[in-house]
């Protein structure tokens, strides 16, 4: 099997390299690098781009379910080779995916920006009775006393913190992001995802603003430092996230909250994003969401939620782990 890749993330090596199979799935397989220990993933066509990912070009059909944990792997000439397997894989034409999400420049007291980002919350809202989620709780944005029966306080407590550490440039407690990082439900943890779309949410606003910019370094610091406390793959997705990189999808949504679309491809685009995963999908656009709002939309925000009223009787398991 030989296939082209349409796609490559900005942290791929551009030298030869040699890796492991970290971890198999049916539309993607994970590899972690010998060097520096550190995880790319190499994806289908249909999946999204990423700022670690390999997308290659594959029939419907193909499954890399076939391969191996502890498989060896090694690209030279930028042709990647398995060694139990007779797949290649030519990066030589593929183009590269990097984000850039302080480029959006996004503002949401523009109307048009406004107007977006609440339909996108709508069509979070209707998914959210549907699957159900962890997330889209009045709690979450509102004081951390006003939790449900059977949520853990300390949650609601180090999310609205966070929240307030932002708004003040101040993050001296650290300890908001260490309850936050490894916690939660699916593959990858679902507030790492949270934090994941709130930092998104954070580098689209940004507007290239001193003490945001500095703020933004300071978290990145902050979920650098506990990283460890999650596994492999989700502490890729967050290590990326910081430098405001994140999948296609991700930035896609973005990117037309911010340019104030009002057309059928923000719902697209929407509902595409929160698909991905059980719940990480919603979870990391709950996060894009919030984060967007959070310096120069908090009163917006408020009054968002407070109208849906879903979010009264929210179809949710309350499931956590520790």
């Amino acid at each position: 099997m030989y296939f082209n890749a349409v796609s490559v993330g900005y942290s791929v090596p551009h030298n030869d390299f040699n890796a492991t199979v970290h971890s198999v799935f049916q539309s993607a397989v994970n590899l972690q690098l010998e060097n520096d220990g550190e995880l790319l993933t190499v994806v289908s066509s249909g999946r999204a781009d990423l700022p670690q990912g390999i997308r290659i070009s594959t029939p419907k059909t193909f499954s890399f379910e076939e391969m191996h944990a502890g498989e060896l792997v090694a690209c030279r000439g930028r042709i990647l080779r398995f060694e139990s397997s007779e797949l290649a894989i030519d990066l030589r034409n593929a183009r590269i995916w990097k984000c850039n999400l302080p480029s959006l420049i996004g503002d949401i007291t523009n109307p048009l920006t406004a107007t977006a980002w609440k339909k996108v919350w709508k069509v979070l809202g209707k998914r959210q009775q549907s699957m159900g989620g962890e997330f889209i709780t009045k709690d979450l944005i509102f004081s951390y006393e006003m939790a449900q029966p059977g949520r853990l306080q300390k949650v609601d407590e180090a999310i609205h913190n966070l929240i307030e550490s932002t708004q003040r440039f101040d993050l001296t407690n650290t300890t908001v992001i260490e309850t936050l990082i490894g916690l939660g439900t699916g593959l990858t943890p679902s507030y790492d995802d949270f934090l994941v779309g709130y930092l998104a949410g954070l580098w689209s606003t940004a507007q290239g603003r001193r003490e945001r910019v500095h703020f933004l370094s300071e978290l990145g610091d902050g979920v650098r430092q506990y990283s460890s406390r999650t596994n492999d793959i989700s502490r890729t997705y967050l290590l990326h996230a910081t430098h405001g990189q994140v999948s296609s999808l991700l930035f896609s949504l973005a990117e037309s909250i911010c340019k104030g679309e009002n057309s059928v491809n923000l719902f697209y685009k929407a509902e595409t994003a929160m698909q991905v995963g059980h719940v990480s999908g919603m979870a990391s656009v709950v996060g894009l969401l919030v984060g967007m709002s959070v310096w120069n939309g908090e009163q917006l925000l408020k009054e968002t939620i407070e109208t849906m009223d879903f979010l009264d009787n929210p179809v949710s398991a309350n499931h956590y782990s520790e």
